[in-house]
């Protein structure tokens, strides 16, 4: 079977998603033609899609190495940069790409996320806006637009951006969690409680919503205090820092049930509640 061969089958096993196929294949083929740039994009996208996140930067760099301009490289290349953390890398590259195609609303977001983890917030916001112009109604951009105004401590327009995708979108667990853990915050607690468990009543393993109905019980107080954080921990195992948030409830806990809202453990446990991650 000669490289070509090799190459149109990894491609293939790519598109349908059979990741460990492709890169088998298409490591075959650049084994037969090393400057087969198909092959090395197509490997590249495999590893990306598997996790193989540095592997993949590291393909992506030899194709732009032959073909500086190619867009779609330099597009998943930067995805690659910001979840391996190189959010300079990240937005160095998506510009690039923008140069030609300024109104993609998908390399708008990504560049929105770029500037988020670089902390700078109004660049972002502005980028994300112009992307949610040309796409509206995504529940990924009204998020990430509602985790700048939370970042800037604009509360009360991140309210309006999850209640906005809620319109948008009734039926977005996501939406929903984060508006609950809105209504956590601000101290509403029957409405968060009420929140997290129409989630849960739709998906009873939800992370998020089952951590965070946690969180509302324990500062209501009243209730088992062991089996509903016994649930957490068994759910909640991917969630960061699980062990330190169960410490905090814990000492929430100790405190009569009449006396936890508006202390300090209170407020130090609510901040803990969490907000789905946003995919790259």
């Amino acid at each position: 079977m000669n490289a070509m061969s090799f190459s149109d089958m990894g491609l293939a096993a790519l598109k349908r998603c059979q990741y460990d196929a492709a890169i088998n294949m298409l490591r075959q083929a650049l084994g037969e033609d090393m400057d087969n740039l198909d092959a090395r994009f197509g490997l590249a996208r495999a590893l990306h899609e598997k996790g193989s996140v540095i592997e993949a930067v590291g393909e992506y760099r030899t194709v732009l190495q032959s073909d500086g301009g190619h867009e779609d490289c330099l597009h998943h290349i930067a995805r690659a940069l910001l979840q391996n953390g190189d959010a300079r890398g990240a937005l160095n590259h998506v510009d690039i790409v923008l140069r030609n195609k300024p109104t993609d609303p998908e390399l708008l977001a990504l560049r929105g996320q770029a500037l988020i983890a670089l902390e700078r917030y109004d660049a972002a916001l502005s980028s994300l806006q112009s992307a949610a112009h040309h796409n509206p109604g995504s529940e990924t951009l009204h998020r990430l637009i509602a985790k700048c105004h939370r970042a800037n401590e604009d509360f009360e327009s991140e309210r309006r951006a999850v209640e906005q995708l809620l319109r948008i979108n009734p039926s977005s667990l996501s939406a929903s969690n984060d508006l609950g853990v809105i209504n956590l915050r601000e101290g509403h607690l029957i409405a968060a409680f009420e929140a997290f468990e129409q989630i849960l009543s739709q998906d009873a393993d939800h992370p998020q919503a089952t951590l965070n109905r946690a969180i509302a019980l324990t500062v209501m107080g009243g209730m088992d205090h062991d089996a509903i954080w016994n649930r957490v921990m068994e759910v909640c195992d991917g969630i960061e820092d699980i062990d330190d948030i169960r410490n905090a409830a814990d000492q929430l806990a100790k405190l009569p049930d009449t006396a936890r809202k508006g202390t300090a453990e209170a407020d130090r446990l609510i901040k803990m509640a969490a907000i789905e991650e946003i995919d790259i």
